[in-house]
């Protein structure tokens, strides 16, 4: 299959000068710079953002079937973005073995696509513009800049699929289950009724081809959205309007925080999806494995103790706690990690990538645990040996 065998070439095409989902702004030039240079792309300015940076299109192609896709609307969700770039330096490279390949998505494809719509939410690393508006609630109102550029950019193209690239917390999980959800899809709806027009069946037959091709490698780590109708969200605005919206978003890989192995997937899950529409594959997938996907629920701690000492002195008292990892922007433009203890209580509903018993630990510094606590230590010990050391995970973090 086309998508495992871009799997394989991955490496080829990785963009190595971007590694983390937050990166310089001056890289982010940098590389439009070079795709400006490049005769395979067509670099267009659509705008400005309310800072005044640029919100610029890339175009691949010249055939009469229209894609558009468009990432970063919410500023602190880049994995895609880190994928586009992949693609794009694959589109560029000159390998005889891919020829074939991109000659057709040239000729039969037009392929439009603003990879960072929220410059200035990037560069804050913030999910809602610099005036504070989630992009994402924006569609009808477009009360900000870039909202009335992405509509505008949409009715210009009017493609036949169009792909909404997000991330989502990395926490939610596969149904009410113990599995973490790592890509999740949806075909929108295009009115409150839910009604499969051609453009929402286009697509789930693309939604359907990108699980089915993930299965065998996520298994029960994929999901679906929940599909209530959302007037104000681009991607139902894009349904809507008929272009095919297809909502793909990266959730959470364990401890790869980075999301370097979904940011892999990405850009395959693009290429071949690009590659299905110019030769019109799509038109014979099924929907069935895409409307059995469970949904996305949040179900989910990054640790999980059961059972926990709560306090320090006798009479101890214990209760399950959940602790999740926090991250925060730093002026530096990295992001640093903490933890937050989310709930204490009977958490028995929920599950833990890590899971403890805590049933003989004890607290050995903190005199009493605080819901919300944010914490960059947090030792248990059991028979005055430590039996768990946060730091321990926050070098999983780390490395």
């Amino acid at each position: 299959m086309m998508f495992n065998l871009l799997l394989d070439h991955y490496e080829s095409f990785q963009e190595k000068r971007i590694s983390s989902r937050r990166f310089p702004e001056k890289i982010w030039n940098d590389l439009f710079q070079e795709w400006s240079e490049n005769t395979f792309f067509g670099i267009r300015k659509l705008g400005e953002t309310f800072e005044g940076r640029d919100i610029q299109e890339v175009r691949f192609g010249e055939g009469p079937i229209h894609i558009a896709a468009w990432s970063q609307m919410h500023g602190d969700e880049a994995t895609a973005t880190m994928a586009l770039a992949d693609i794009f330096l694959f589109l560029s490279q000159n390998e005889a073995n891919w020829s074939e390949f991109k000659k057709e998505l040239h000729q039969k494809v037009s392929i439009f696509i603003i990879p960072q719509l929220n410059a200035d939410g990037a560069k804050r690393w913030t999910r809602e513009t610099a005036l504070g508006i989630d992009m994402n609630r924006d569609a009808i109102t477009q009360n900000s800049p870039e909202a009335k550029i992405l509509a505008r950019w949409l009715d210009e193209i009017k493609p036949i699929f169009s792909f909404n690239l997000h991330d989502h917390n990395r926490l939610y999980s596969v149904g009410k289950t113990r599995h973490q959800t790592h890509i999740a899809l949806l075909a929108t709806a295009g009115d409150e009724h839910g009604t499969w027009t051609a453009s929402r069946l286009r697509a789930a037959k693309i939604a359907n081809r990108m699980a089915r091709q993930l299965q065998p490698l996520l298994q029960d780590k994929i999901a679906k959205w929940p599909d209530e109708f959302e007037a104000r969200a681009f991607g139902d605005f894009a349904q809507g309007k008929g272009y095919g919206l297809v909502l793909l978003e990266s959730g959470g890989a364990g401890w790869d925080l980075e999301k370097q192995t979904l940011r892999k997937y990405h850009a395959c899950l693009l290429l071949d999806a690009f590659h299905s529409i110019a030769l019109e594959a799509w038109r014979t997938e099924e929907t069935h494995l895409y409307h059995h996907l469970p949904t996305n629920e949040r179900q989910i701690f990054d640790i999980l103790i059961k059972n926990a000492p709560l306090n320090q002195e006798e009479p101890i008292c214990r209760a399950d706690i959940g602790l999740n990892i926090q991250e925060y922007a730093l002026e530096d433009g990295s992001i640093h990690f903490a933890w937050i203890l989310e709930d204490i209580g009977d958490l028995s509903p929920w599950f833990g990538l890590t899971e403890i018993d805590g049933e003989e630990l004890h607290l050995h510094s903190e005199k009493m645990l605080k819901k919300e606590g944010v914490y960059h230590q947090l030792v248990m010990t059991k028979n005055n040996q430590v039996a768990f050391d946060l730091i321990t995970y926050t070098q999983k973090i780390n490395s």
